[in-house]
């Protein structure tokens, strides 16, 4: 079960690659500057990784959709 230890495991071992997390107690409420709303306490561990890993794709779909609408 997930806790703050856990938790925050997860956050500083995004950060070293660049990504920040920002949380309020048990909720995680930004990724890498976008709004989220994620009760920690509701995922395993390694189901909140791929969570996150999942938003942090869709960040990077949405911006190189955005780049090439930018190039036209």
């Amino acid at each position: 079960m997930m806790n703050e230890d856990k938790l925050r495991a997860i956050v500083e071992t995004f950060a070293n690659y660049n990504i920040g997390i920002q949380t309020e107690g048990m909720h995680i409420v930004g990724i890498n500057g976008q709004a989220a709303d994620f009760d920690a306490n509701t995922f395993m561990q390694d189901q909140l990784i791929e969570m996150i890993c999942k938003v942090m794709a869709n960040q990077l779909i949405h911006e190189t959709w955005l780049r090439e609408q930018n190039k036209k």
